[in-house]
C-alpha cells in the first residue's frame, strides 16, 4: 500500500491524533472542535492529492491549493487568538500524526514520499505564517491610526478655540504689534495644518470607504485656485489653471481636492518666481492632472524620497512634509498613481492620474 492510498484509508484516524495532540497544549479547550480542526481536513486532502501525482509521475511540487488552505488556516489562527509558534507546532503535530499512522500499519513511505509530505507541511507552515503575519500586521496598523486619528480630532477643537479666540483679539485692536504675536500666530496656523494633515492621513491609511461624488476637473481646480492664490501672488509668481473638458468624474472630493491643493501649494512654495501651471484632462477614462513648476530641477537620487512622510528636500522651507505623502495615498486610494517628472535646471511636472470612475 502507498502512503497515499493509507492516508485515504485512514485519514479521519489521522485527525483524531491530531487533535489529541494538540488540545490542552496548542489550542483552549474552550474552542470548538469544527473551529479547532478548521481547514486541516482539507489540507490532508491536499497532501493525498500531491502524493497521489508524485506516485505516477517523478516527484512534483506541493500544488497550490496547499498554499491557499494554509493562508486561510493563518487568518483563521489569529481570528481566534493563537500565537504564531503555534501555529506553526500545530503543522508539525499533523506531520507526527501522518508517519506515526504509517508506522503503526506497517508501512515504510518511500524517501520521496517523505519529502513530499514535509515538503507540504514546509509550504503549508510558510502561507500560514505569511497571511497570519499579514493580517495582523494589518490590524496593528489600522489600531494605530485610529489612535493617531482620535489624538488629532481630541486636539482640533480646543485648537480651533484658540485660533478663533487669537483672530477675535486681533481684530479688536488689543493685540500689540509684537514680533512674539506673530510667531504665535504661526505656531497655531502650523499646529492646526499638522493636525488636519494628520487625520486625514489616518483616514486614507486606515482604508475606509471613500465618499464619492460627482465633480469635474473645472470644480476641483477652482477650489484649489483659490487657496493657492494669496500666496502665489505674494511671491510673484503666475498661477496658470487649464482643464479641458467636462468629464464626470466619481471621486472623494475632498481627498482630491486635498491631493491637488498640496501639488500646487507646494509647487508656488518651491518655485523661484515664473509660473506654476495647473492642467488637466480625461483620456481613456482617467483624469489626467499635471502640475508644473519652477523649483530649478530636483538633485539625482531625490525623487525617490519626495513622497516619504515628514521629508522635505529643502530644509529651508516650512511645513511638515506630509503634502505629497497625502496627495500618494488619495491616487492609491482612488486606484490611481501620482508621480513626478524632473526637468533639471528648470522644475518638475507632478502627474495624478486617477479613475474617472
Amino acid at each position: 500500500m502507498r502512503l497515499h492510498e493509507l492516508l485515504t484509508a485512514r485519514r479521519d484516524e489521522i485527525m483524531q491524533r491530531w487533535k489529541e495532540c494538540v488540545r490542552g497544549t496548542l489550542a483552549m479547550e474552550a474552542i470548538p472542535t469544527v473551529e479547532l480542526v478548521d481547514h486541516l481536513p482539507q489540507f490532508v486532502d491536499e497532501i493525498i492529492a500531491t502524493l497521489s501525482a508524485g506516485a505516477r509521475t517523478p516527484p512534483v511540487e506541493p500544488s497550490t491549493e496547499v498554499s491557499a488552505t494554509a493562508a486561510e488556516h493563518g487568518t483563521q489562527r489569529l481570528r481566534l487568538g493563537f500565537s504564531l509558534d503555534s501555529v506553526i507546532r500545530e503543522y508539525g503535530a499533523l506531520r507526527d500524526a501522518i508517519l506515526s499512522t504509517a508506522v503503526e500499519a506497517g508501512i515504510l513511505p518511500s524517501l520521496d514520499e517523505i519529502q513530499l509530505v514535509f515538503d507540504c507541511i514546509i509550504t503549508g507552515i510558510a502561507h500560514a505564517v505569511s497571511e497570519y503575519t499579514y493580517q495582523r500586521d494589518a490590524e496593528l496598523r489600522r489600531q494605530a491610526n485610529e489612535h493617531f486619528a482620535f489624538i488629532a480630532h481630541e486636539l482640533r477643537n480646543p485648537l480651533a478655540s484658540a485660533a478663533m479666540a487669537f483672530q477675535q483679539l486681533k481684530e479688536s485692536g488689543t493685540m500689540p504689534a509684537l514680533r512674539a504675536v506673530a510667531i504665535l500666530e504661526r505656531g497655531i496656523h502650523r499646529t492646526a495644518e499638522l493636525v488636519d494633515q494628520t487625520l486625514q492621513t489616518a483616514r486614507i491609511a486606515s482604508g475606509i470607504e471613500l465618499r464619492r461624488q460627482q465633480t469635474t476637473l473645472g470644480a476641483l481646480f477652482a477650489d484649489v485656485e483659490l487657496g493657492a492664490l494669496p500666496e502665489a501672488q505674494a511671491k510673484g509668481i503666475e498661477l496658470r489653471v487649464v482643464a479641458t473638458g467636462a468629464d464626470p468624474l466619481d471621486v472623494d472630493v475632498r481627498l482630491i481636492g486635498s491631493a491637488i491643493g498640496n501639488l500646487v501649494r507646494n509647487a508656488v512654495r518651491y518655485s523661484h518666481g515664473g509660473v506654476v501651471e495647473l492642467r488637466g484632462h480625461v483620456a481613456n477614462d482617467r483624469a489626467v492632472i499635471e502640475v508644473e513648476d519652477c523649483c530649478g530641477g530636483l538633485e539625482p537620487g531625490k525623487v525617490e524620497a519626495l513622497f516619504a512622510p515628514f521629508v522635505r528636500l529643502d530644509k529651508t522651507q516650512t511645513g511638515f512634509g506630509l503634502g505629497l505623502a497625502i496627495a500618494k495615498q488619495a491616487a492609491e486610494a482612488h486606484g490611481g498613481t501620482i508621480r513626478v517628472q524632473n526637468l533639471p535646471a528648470k522644475g518638475c511636472i507632478f502627474v495624478l492620474e486617477i479613475p474617472i470612475r
